[in-house]
């Protein structure tokens, strides 16, 4: 039953109409709402929900990556062209790094780790962001890369409800799982796809975005053609 004066709901592209009825169930009448929502985070392709008659307050300015991504993502996404980098950093060199299989991926991946450290990132600074869900990642297998054991969630919840991590240095986590956090230095591994649609241009921009200092992009060769024919046109 209603119970709250005033109810935020955040990442509110990912809700339903379902979802979206129930929660506002909670809102006492003559109370207040916020609904925040971005629809280039929409990574789960739901449709918008409808809110009739609602006050909408629109904010183009992205406070938490460096000018530098927010500038590739102007080149690589049309609808992300309007979005102003509110942070006061820049020359952190977004790094691309390409694989040609499996086993390259994981040699690639490391070495992104390796650069992220010459950097001058301690380890849980660092967070690998894969492209794919856990179900499918070819890294979930994984336990550590090379000289680096890995944090990933268990798959598991305590009894409060909190997610289990195996120990490890550093966290590697799905983009669908880490959407909503941020670390300083991010390496977003494990991008593949076949055409640089809406729904792959949303990823590319939550999994950057994920990064408040520093940027790797662990690419496979065919999507990195893509990259580079929509950032050189």
């Amino acid at each position: 039953h209603a119970s709250f004066d005033e109810l935020i709901v955040d990442e509110g592209q990912d809700f339903t109409e379902a979802w979206k009825d129930a929660v506002l169930r909670l809102l006492r009448p003559h109370g207040r709402a916020w609904w925040l929502e971005d629809p280039l985070q929409n990574v789960y392709d739901r449709p918008p929900v409808s809110l009739p008659g609602w006050v909408v307050l629109r904010s183009d300015t992205n406070y938490r990556s460096p000018q530098d991504i927010l500038g590739l993502l102007n080149r690589l996404i049309p609808d992300a062209a309007s979005i102003h980098a509110g942070s006061p950093l820049h020359g952190s060199d977004v790094e691309i790094l390409t694989y040609a299989d499996s086993a390259d991926l994981v040699t690639q991946t490391k070495r992104a780790i390796t650069a992220g450290l010459s950097a001058g990132f301690r380890r849980e600074m660092m967070a690998l962001v894969t492209f794919r869900g856990r179900e499918h990642s070819l890294l979930t297998p994984y336990d550590r890369l090379g000289a680096y054991p890995l944090k990933a969630f268990s798959g598991h919840y305590d009894l409060l409800g909190n997610p289990v991590f195996s120990d490890g240095d550093i966290l590697i986590d799905s983009i669908y799982r880490f959407k909503g956090q941020a670390a300083p230095c991010v390496i977003f591994t494990e991008i593949d796809f076949e055409t640089l649609d809406d729904k792959v241009q949303r990823k590319l921009f939550v999994g950057m975005t994920r990064a408040t200092m520093k940027l790797i992009l662990v690419v496979s060769e065919r999507s990195e053609q893509a990259l580079r024919q929509r950032i050189e046109n």
